[in-house]
């Protein structure tokens, strides 16, 4: 990648990291348009995942600032997520390119599907015993998948967090984005032990997503619950149509 490709990945990525630290998704955009600028799949999740962290980062800052975190949720989350997001970058690590650019397509295609089934609900249905159980078995299975790739992995934990675990839309996705961090650092670890972090290009990403973050955070925390509800409904509208046509029909 040139220096005008790594800032216009950039100047992207400024965009996407607001967006992404209110709804997810923003790694369905990045990974692809890394890929499209002459990175290797396994290096573009790499890279990407790597800049992600920042994201995360500021946005968790901004949150915990705000006193949305809870705690008493965060550490199981954060635990089971550690594990399973550093299996799934270890996974990343030993399959073949090939592999992984399947995977990375065909995860977008189930997450077509999964935004097509979604319905956004006003409020959270009460966290039984059996919802809490499968939000912790979701967690796992989402915890590979976010160590592996990241593409809508926020996204699907916040939709989680509301179903199993009673949180309004604000408190879930205020609590994604440790969780996310948590995924994003493990799977990091693994990708640069790996040797596929590209820091040439992986630094100026990190800085974009850095200030990103940080104002996705703080325009959620200024609008309130029904506006965080009402952009996730738009962005995953946005993705499913991007995911659909793009990805799916216009790149056969």
């Amino acid at each position: 990648m040139g220096a005008g490709q790594i800032a216009l990945c950039a100047a992207l990525m400024l965009a996407t990291g607001a967006i992404g630290a209110i709804t997810g998704g923003n790694s369905l955009v990045n990974v692809p348009l890394m890929i499209m600028v002459g990175m290797s799949p396994r290096q573009a999740v790499a890279t990407n995942m790597f800049a992600v962290t920042f994201m995360t980062v500021s946005a968790t800052a901004r949150f915990a600032r705000a006193g949305m975190m809870r705690r008493s949720l965060l550490v199981p989350l954060g635990a089971i997520t550690f594990v399973t997001s550093a299996l799934g970058a270890l996974i990343a690590v030993k399959l073949s390119e090939t592999v992984v650019k399947i995977v990375v397509g065909a995860s977008m295609a189930a997450l077509v599907v999964f935004i097509a089934l979604y319905r956004g609900t006003e409020a959270p249905p009460p966290a039984t015993r059996r919802r809490r159980l499968a939000g912790y078995a979701g967690t796992t299975l989402l915890g590979v998948y976010g160590g592996f790739f990241s593409g809508g992995y926020t996204t699907l934990m916040t939709v989680l967090c509301v179903i199993c675990f009673s949180l309004t839309m604000m408190e879930s996705v205020a609590i994604t984005k440790p969780v996310n961090l948590i995924s994003c650092v493990a799977a990091s670890l693994v990708f640069f032990g790996g040797g596929l972090v590209d820091l040439r290009v992986g630094l100026p990403l990190a800085g974009a997503n850095l200030v990103g973050g940080w104002i996705g955070a703080h325009v959620a925390l200024k609008r309130g619950d029904r506006f965080v509800r009402q952009l996730f409904l738009f962005t995953v509208a946005a993705l499913a149509v991007k995911l659909l046509i793009w990805d799916l029909l216009l790149r056969r």
